[in-house]
């Protein structure tokens, strides 16, 4: 019996559909939800939602925020939300790029540990983005 999940964002709703699961990125590690779970909510980590539609897995790359889980609903709230099938690979490359110098230079010139941990979310931003776009296309 499928479940009701409804990805939001500042934009509007990313998502919203009947799935059979879902597994997000939680900030002590990545759980499942599956119809009847027990209700509660958590906040999320820069990471990987896998998503299982009756048409199959859909993969998706979220930005932080919280998730509400009742027995028939699951509220993803999140700044970001971009499935795999609409990421640039080669921009989000470019962007890591760009990440993994800024942390190259920022270790051996500042000690910001402000700054570094902007740009350590940049590359984990990005590498989600890759990972959501490889596996969104291995389908």
């Amino acid at each position: 019996m499928p479940f009701e999940l409804s990805i939001v964002t500042p934009e509007g709703t990313a998502f919203q559909d009947r799935v059979s699961s879902v597994v997000l990125p939680g900030t002590e590690g990545q759980f499942g939800v599956l119809p009847g779970h027990v209700r509660f909510l958590t906040p999320l980590a820069i990471g990987e939602a896998v998503i299982q539609t009756t048409q199959g897995s859909r993969y998706a790359a979220l930005s932080d925020g919280f998730a509400e889980v009742r027995q028939d609903h699951v509220v993803v709230m999140v700044e970001t939300c971009e499935f795999g099938s609409s990421i640039d690979v080669a921009r989000a490359e470019r962007a890591k790029a760009r990440a993994e110098a800024a942390i190259a230079a920022s270790r051996q010139s500042t000690h910001d540990e402000n700054l570094f941990r902007i740009e350590e979310a940049a590359l984990r931003r990005a590498l989600n983005r890759i990972a959501a776009a490889k596996n969104d296309r291995q389908i």
